[in-house]
């Protein structure tokens, strides 16, 4: 049941950010349409109308669909096929929306060919004047405080403790310590990118550079407390010896519900910037749609830029057509690709049983291949168990039915496991300085290992 609440409160969100950005983004609004450029007055014309009636429909029943789907995994008991579900339903909630989205993008371009709406290359280009691309607003000094507890915290992971809790502290903290300084190098980052002019008036591109520009250095630092208190949170449960799972459980839910809020809020307040402005908006902009394949992913092989604004949405996107757009286009894929694989993988750890058993002077542990080989001979201090301690996850498998790999106990340190916890019976050994916990498919495994274990090492 902790895999299923955990996934519902970390991923269900995703499919009514989805759905609000790219709702939102189907609305008619500063001259473009869908992705599509598009002034005014044309965006009132019936063809468009029709378009946009279609596309928020389309949208409702996507909506409607992913938000209900989700409900029979609650009477699912396999964590396999629960979290192989979670996964391959958020990239269908990423994914499903960009296609009435792409739909409706060709169609406007369509209508524009028909009409004779498309503007030319000979476009009006206007050079920005005064200081308008020189808006600086990110200073460190805004965020040096969440980027001095967070690297508190890893140095707190790193000197408090010795031995394998600092080793645990120390990557699980300074992972996330890590992210907090990535935040400020974003914000720079995103500080220091071209601002778009909107008006021959330089007066107003200074205005809208400068609330574009102070609204994302707003959302940076607030992500960089978000994650600095996340952080602490983390300290403080692994410094708890792992007591405190319930607590940690809701600060990783409240970490990612209140990120995506601060997003959805960014979004609104980026249309409120835009709406403040739209009557000041009189430079006539290059129609340039065929650059954008469905109105979002940019490609054009004659501009040198890797990053461009965005036009669904709020920030950059990458130019698709430069090495830099290649390759992440190229690791995305391979992402995506991925994740049946992984769902597989995990379908199969799952329903595969394993196995427990001696053959000649070794003990063999199994589930699909080989996982440990140990001499008898070098074994001391077997015994059965009928209760497990506290077992915590370091790296393997740890699935209701599954434990595999390293785990760590707070009394005795790092250990090897592989067992189903759901037995009453279970195996304890030390091997070349080595604690491991075993068991069989089931009991009677178990108990026909241990005793010719018993008889082996008399």
């Amino acid at each position: 049941m902790a895999v299923k609440i955990i996934m519902t409160v970390c991923l269900y969100p995703a499919v009514f950010l989805m759905y609000f950005i790219l709702k939102n983004e189907g609305q008619p609004k500063k001259g473009m349409v869908f992705g599509s450029k598009l002034s005014g007055s044309r965006q009132k014309e019936p063809e468009v109308i029709e378009v946009v009636k279609t596309y928020n429909k389309q949208m409702n029943l996507l909506f409607a669909a992913l938000v209900f789907l989700p409900i029979p995994v609650f009477f699912i008991p396999w964590e396999s096929i629960v979290i192989s579900f979670w996964m391959m339903w958020v990239l269908a909630s990423l994914f499903a929306f960009v296609i009435p989205f792409a739909i409706a993008n060709g169609k406007i371009k369509a209508i524009k060919r028909e009409k004779g709406w498309k503007k030319g290359e000979e476009a009006l280009t206007v050079v920005e004047i005064k200081h308008a691309g020189r808006v600086r607003l990110v200073r460190f000094y805004q965020f040096a405080a969440p980027c001095l507890l967070s690297a508190g915290a890893f140095i707190w992971a790193l000197a408090g403790f010795r031995g394998e809790r600092q080793e645990a502290l120390g990557i699980a903290v300074g992972s996330m310590a890590f992210v907090t300084f990535l935040v400020y190098f974003m914000a720079v980052w995103m500080d220091s990118q071209k601002t778009k002019v909107i008006s021959t008036d330089s007066e107003v591109n200074l205005g809208y550079a400068r609330a574009g520009k102070n609204l994302w250095k707003n959302l940076w630092i607030w992500l960089a407390w978000i994650n600095t208190v996340y952080t602490l949170c983390m300290l403080f449960m692994l410094d708890a010896d792992w007591q405190l799972s319930d607590f940690f459980f809701w600060a990783t839910a409240l970490y990612v519900l209140a990120t995506i809020a601060l997003l959805v809020l960014a979004v609104k307040k980026r249309r409120s910037v835009d709406a403040s402005y739209k009557d000041k908006m009189d430079v006539e902009q290059l129609d340039d749609d065929d650059k954008w394949i469905w109105g979002m992913i940019y490609y054009n092989p004659k501009d040198k830029h890797s990053m461009v604004e965005q036009r669904v949405g709020i920030g950059t996107t990458m130019n698709m057509a430069t090495p830099a757009g290649k390759g992440l286009a190229a690791f995305s894929s391979l992402a995506i690709l991925s994740l049946p694989a992984v769902c597989v993988w995990l379908i199969l750890l799952e329903f595969t049983p394993i196995q427990l058993f001696v053959e000649g002077n070794m003990l063999v542990a199994s589930q699909i291949r080989e996982e440990y080989t140990v001499s008898v001979t070098s074994m001391e201090n077997v015994t059965l168990l009928e209760e497990l301690p506290k077992l915590s996850k370091v790296s393997g498998t740890g699935m209701e039915e599954l434990k595999k790999g390293t785990f760590r106990i707070p009394e005795e340190g790092k250990c090897q496991v592989f067992m189903n916890p759901t037995n009453s019976l279970f195996i304890r050994f030390e091997a070349s300085g080595t604690t491991y916990y075993m068991s069989g498919y089931d009991d009677k495994e178990t108990m026909e290992v241990y005793e010719e274990l018993l008889r082996l090492t008399e």
